[in-house]
């Protein structure tokens, strides 16, 4: 089994997310991340890509937009739309002769297909609806997964371009199941095989601000994670109302950090007193008001945490 540090990822953005997954999205493997609607799948997405672009000004994604792309949603989240393509087409061949010729060529950092369930195979959109064409995008999906992989692999023995691929899935209940879990995936079981990580994400509660919502909790758990343990979950908060400082398309990061190093005793707490090499406050508010307002502070915090996982800053 590989280290971390000898596994090439990227962020999530999110910090306890990148703890979660034990370093961040793995580079020239394919992940999933699953959900319901509404629970934060796409946000997640558009954080990964954002944050990686403020990182590297030459970081570069592809979005194929199966279902409805809106770019106000993707810049309030911070992504650069100049370094972000965008194809929008839902027909299923079209998109992973795409990606696959995309990755071949190593065009890019990232590839994002959203979403899955959107994607429609060409023989079932030339049929009427009462035609059948059972199990035609599960085995379109197997077809992809297994080309797209060859394609991926020529980086980890050249030093060529990595690229981090990204698929959004929605969860679709069983017919007639009794036992076990209830729930499947559109896109057949084998894609399942190809997947390195498989993140679960849904709305955990809502953040309010006396009678309106503004935002929401999202809980993210890994179901499946090759190289770090599975079972991993974390929460973090996401706008997308203005609040205390917070506006559209923000995750509460700084929380994020300070809970951690909170549990992990990198910040000192006592009883309601919270301290940090010689600074110290008085409760949780005050605390996370002083990181917010401290940029170096930030940033020595975030190393501290990560050195405490193993994990090169």
């Amino acid at each position: 089994m590989l280290f971390r540090s000898e596994l090439p990822r990227i962020t999530t953005g999110v910090l306890a997310y990148d703890l979660m997954l034990g370093g961040g999205w793995p580079v020239n493997q394919w992940s999933e991340i699953i959900g319901e609607e509404s629970s934060g799948k796409t946000a997640l997405a558009y954080k990964t890509i954002a944050a990686n672009q403020a990182a590297d000004p030459e970081f570069t994604a592809l979005w194929v937009a199966a279902e409805e792309y809106v770019p106000e949603y993707a810049k309030a989240i911070g992504v650069d739309l100049d370094r972000l393509w965008v194809v929008e087409t839902n027909l299923m061949e079209q998109v992973y002769d795409l990606v696959i010729r995309v990755m071949d060529a190593r065009a890019v950092d990232m590839v994002v297909i959203d979403s899955l369930p959107a994607l429609v195979p060409g023989d079932e959109a030339e049929k009427t609806m009462e035609e059948f064409t059972m199990g035609l995008g599960a085995r379109l999906t197997g077809k992809f997964f297994r080309k797209a992989s060859k394609a991926q692999k020529r980086s980890l023995v050249h030093e060529d371009r990595g690229c981090t691929g990204i698929m959004i899935n929605q969860w679709r209940d069983k017919i007639g199941v009794m036992w076990g879990d209830p729930r499947t995936t559109p896109g057949g079981k084998a894609k399942n095989f190809h997947y390195f990580c498989r993140v679960e994400v849904k709305r955990d509660e809502w953040l309010k601000e006396k009678d309106e919502t503004v935002g929401q909790s999202i809980k993210a758990r890994t179901l499946k994670n090759k190289t770090y343990s599975p079972n991993k979950s974390s929460v973090v908060d996401f706008y997308f109302a203005k609040s205390n400082g917070f506006s559209f398309g923000d995750f509460d990061t700084i929380k994020d950090m300070v809970n951690i190093a909170s549990a992990y005793d990198i910040i000192k707490r006592a009883g309601a007193y919270y301290s940090y090499v010689e600074q110290r406050w008085q409760g949780k508010e005050a605390t996370l008001l002083a990181f917010r307002e401290d940029l170096d502070m930030q940033k020595q915090l975030r190393s501290e945490v990560l050195g405490h996982f193993g994990i090169e800053s």
